[in-house]
């Protein structure tokens, strides 16, 4: 059975039980806690917590989903990084009999899997679940029980915390080996037994001290890992002999030369399937949006990414980039499941062409500073290459911690584990913070909720102004009854015309004002749809449940809506100009300017700029009328509307539309018309991170006073150069070329001036042990003309070393010339420069017979000298 034909049988099957399918969500959840989506249950939570109603009260998946914390065994145990989790799910609905006879039904009636082959787990005292399993058929000698460390959820909640809904959970496994002797009760071989299905039955809420109170609503949650089980319907060890993974594996063979022989432990067919599982994650998180970078989710995907370069490189000896050759056939396999796969492939193509090219250019890079350390005295010394060296070379170099690892063990040295791992877990902490919510928001929520206050009515897309009522105030993460003058707080109305932050749109600033009491808004932000109002009572006293005027600031809240549009008509100049790759990646939509981060892999040029900048003008001069309105999602996407990479969007959404140039979901406030932005103007285009550029512009007022600047500074420029601010160009290109000529006939009065110390430095030669030494200062000499000089003398010594400095202001160049016979005894021109730099304060190296460096300390350069003449002399005579 294939893959697709498991997911289409699951999801009738629960639809036939009356539950409601639903789309996969996104790899990049709608959660601030988690990087990935890593269970089919994430996009539930708010109705699992109640803070939101789910469309049925059964519902059914197919889910992407992405792990790591296995990610070291990946290849060589049945675990993937990427995988599938078909998942079942009841708010309040069916409980524990449905879900138990249910898996017995689908597992037995429909897929057919042979009884002698099943184990199933329950918690240690949950008698229920295991009388439910054997009434339907179970054999009470393959039902096991386990303490709350493997079956209950959350693992070791009811002794370790944290409080909040948890439950038991009853486990399937299937035999992969029933050729095998049985394995004694309670003994469990990962690589024979597989998980299957994991059925969850929240139950209870955990207070403190580990009290269970049985849930008004009780639920249910569970995952059945698509690639395991049908790993298991076709009688094979495990997901990656399955025709998810095989078009790669064969695609792989095909690039390699080499032969997959789907063994449990060999090295290369760990590395086979170890490529297969990487290449296919990258392909599903590019396809979400995610990019490689060095923070969050971005540096879990190049940490993926970078491992499965490092295995085809290393141990199938692909030489040339091929993970471009790969994703096609990911493509190909998975589009009817996963349309976005095939229409992102450009991008999926892009992104992994850069980083894998990227990477093997670290790779090179990095060997080098790992054979220095490995060579270094303290390395020796200890017999130990250290955690922070270990740490430097994956987050400095990319250099992936096996590797190093590996080649320390081929020089009989130890890595210190213990440190690296303590490193690492502080980098990722940082890594997986992103902008975390406020404490008092995580507090007070519940209370509101609690108190049954009703969620806050947004009026601000046709109102600046309006009577609200004050449902609660916030001051140090507590609820109060009032705030006084001189308190900062925060405010909950009923309804407002206050914008709260979101989709790249800073939250509005104004006032609200009561009878007693006035209170100025400096910012507005929500969760879980109540507006806080963040500010200060600026005169009297504001008490909960009095009514008052809420007003925005209308001059402030129009700069933002000149942004905002621009914004749209930005990134759809950007799609014109340099392709439809181009995909938001981040913005900032503030009064005062724009910030717009989209998917590039290079600098814009010049001329780019200026086009897009040309066609957003045109755009605005163009007075295209500015359209809002709400549509169902599927009809809104008809429409070409852009959506944002990794956003979550609800069954109705607002789409915004201007003309017939630019059409995007958005929630955000915006401008009438077009022209109403007045005039836009980029200030900067720059790198935000690898594959993301960044610009920043300025509209309205704020662009007539930057180009107005532009023109005064033009107007200074020309009248230094002596002429018209038309012809600046051409003036300063008359300098240039006058400088050049300059500096080339300074360069040749310099080469001839050393050129005329060449017979007084060979007069000055040392004849030591057979051999003739130069050893000298040059004034006035760049590294080129060093380089001439050392050359020119030792044709004329044939046989001896040269080594010349010169030092310049705060440069110092190093020059080091060795004959042929010379480096036969042993003496190298790039060990002597390499050591000499470093009393200068610079590096450099180069070959045995020929070898440059430079400084920045002159002031040492005598010194350098001495020690590069000894070490000459040392080196000849060993």
């Amino acid at each position: 059975m294939l893959g697709s034909e498991l997911r289409r049988l699951y999801l009738e099957f629960f639809e036939s039980k009356g539950a409601l399918r639903l789309p996969s969500d996104s790899l990049v959840p709608d959660d601030p806690t988690l990087l990935f989506t890593s269970a089919g249950m994430v996009q539930f939570k708010p109705y699992f917590l109640g803070t939101q109603t789910a469309p049925r009260n059964s519902v059914a998946t197919a889910q992407k989903c992405l792990r790591t914390t296995d990610i070291e065994d990946v290849g060589d145990t049945s675990h993937c990084t990427f995988f599938e989790m078909l998942g079942n799910f009841s708010f309040g609905d069916y409980f524990k009999p449905e879900a138990i006879s249910w898996a017995w039904e689908f597992i037995f009636d429909v897929l057919k899997l042979d009884l002698g082959r099943i184990r199933v787990t329950v918690f240690e005292t949950d008698d229920e679940a295991f009388d439910l399993w054997r009434k339907v058929g179970m054999p009470e000698n393959k039902i096991f029980r386990f303490d709350e460390h493997s079956n209950y959820w959350p693992a070791g909640v009811i002794s370790k915390g944290p409080n909040g809904p948890c439950g038991p959970c009853s486990e399937i496994f299937f035999d992969t080996q029933p050729h095998l002797p049985p394995t004694p009760d309670g003994v469990w071989d990962d690589k024979r037994w597989l998980e299957i299905w994991n059925l969850v039955f929240t139950q209870y809420d955990r207070g403190d001290g580990g009290t269970l109170t049985p849930l008004p609503k009780k639920n249910i949650d569970t995952g059945m890992g698509l690639e395991r089980t049908a790993a298991a319907i076709a009688n094979l060890r495990g997901p990656f002999e399955t025709d998810l993974f095989a078009p790669i594996l064969r695609k792989l063979e095909e690039l390699s030369g080499k032969t997959y022989g789907g063994t449990d432990d060999g090295k290369l067919d760990i590395a086979f399937r170890r490529i297969a599982d990487h290449v296919r994650a990258t392909a599903f998180c590019l396809a979400d949006g995610v990019l490689p970078s060095n923070v969050g989710r971005g540096y879990v995907l190049r940490r993926i990414m970078r491992r499965a370069v490092l295995a085809g490189r290393t141990t199938l000896g692909l030489e040339k980039p091929f993970l471009t050759e790969i994703m096609p056939v990911i493509t190909e396999q998975r589009k009817g499941d996963y349309p976005d796969l095939e229409a992102k492939l450009e991008t999926i193509l892009r992104y992994a062409a850069i980083e894998e090219k990227q990477f093997r250019r670290t790779l090179e890079s990095g060997s080098a500073r790992l054979n220095a350390l490995l060579e270094s005295e303290h390395t020796k010394t200890t017999r130990t290459l250290s955690g922070e060296d270990v740490f430097s070379l994956f987050t400095t170099y990319g250099f992936p911690v096996e590797l190093t690892t590996e080649l320390a063990s081929e020089h009989g040295l130890q890595v210190d584990q213990a440190r690296y791992e303590e490193l690492w877990e502080q980098h990722l902490k940082i890594s997986e913070g992103g902008k975390e919510r406020e404490v008092f928001i995580d507090s007070v929520i519940p209370e509101l909720r609690q108190q049954e206050h009703k969620t806050t009515l947004f009026v601000g897309y046709n109102e600046t102004l309006t009577q609200a009522v004050v449902q609660a105030i916030v001051k140090d993460g507590a609820l109060v009854s009032s705030a006084s003058e001189g308190e900062s707080v925060q405010i909950v109305l009923d309804q407002t015309p206050f914008y709260a932050e979101s989709g790249g749109q800073i939250g509005d600033s104004g006032w609200l004002r009561g009878e007693d009491g006035a209170f100025d808004v400096a910012d507005t932000r929500k969760d879980s749809s109540y507006w806080f109002h963040h500010g200060v009572v600026s005169h009297g006293e504001i008490k909960v449940g009095e009514r008052l005027d809420a007003r925005i600031d209308d001059g402030r809240r129009a700069n933002i809506e000149r942004n905002h549009t621009t914004t749209h008509l930005l990134q759809k100049a950007l799609k014109v100009v340099l392709g439809d790759h181009v995909q938001q990646r981040g913005s900032l939509v503030g009064p005062d300017r724009l910030r717009f981060d989209f998917s590039h892999d290079q600098g814009m040029k010049p001329e780019e700029i200026r086009e897009v900048e040309a066609l957003v003008n045109e755009k605005i001069m163009d007075d295209i009328e500015v359209r809002t309105f709400e549509k169902p999602i599927e009809e809104a996407k008809n429409m070409g509307a852009m959506m944002l990479f990794g956003e979550k969007y609800g069954d109705i959404v607002r789409v915004v539309q201007a003309g017939d140039y630019s059409v995007e979901f958005c929630g955000g406030t915006h401008l009438k018309h077009t022209s109403q932005a007045g005039l836009f103007k980029i200030v900067s285009e720059s790198s935000s991170q690898a594959g993301v550029r960044r610009i920043e512009a300025v509209t309205g007022k704020s662009a007539l006073v930057r180009t107005l600047d532009q023109e005064r500074l033009l107007s200074d420029a020309a009248s230094l150069l002596k002429t018209q601010p038309m012809n600046v160009i051409a003036s300063l290109e008359k300098l240039q070329a006058q400088l050049k000529d300059r500096e080339r006939e300074l360069a040749v009065l310099q080469k001839a001036a050393a050129g005329n110390q060449v017979d007084g430095l060979i007069e000055g030669a040392k004849s030591v042990d057979g051999f003739r030494l130069v050893s000298a200062q040059v004034s006035g000499a760049d590294g080129e003309t060093l380089r001439t000089l050392v050359e020119e003398i030792l044709n004329r010594l044939q046989s001896g070393v040269v080594i010349l400095g010169s030092g310049e202001g705060d440069k110092v160049s190093l020059a080091v010339k060795v004959s042929k016979d010379l480096v036969g005894r042993g003496v190298h021109a790039g060990n002597i420069v390499r050591e000499a730099a470093k009393i200068v304060g610079g590096g450099g190296g180069g070959r045995p017979d020929f070898a440059q460096a430079g400084g920045k300390d002159p002031s040492k350069l005598a010194e350098a000298l001495a020690t590069a003449e000894r070490l000459a002399l040392e080196a000849a005579a060993a």
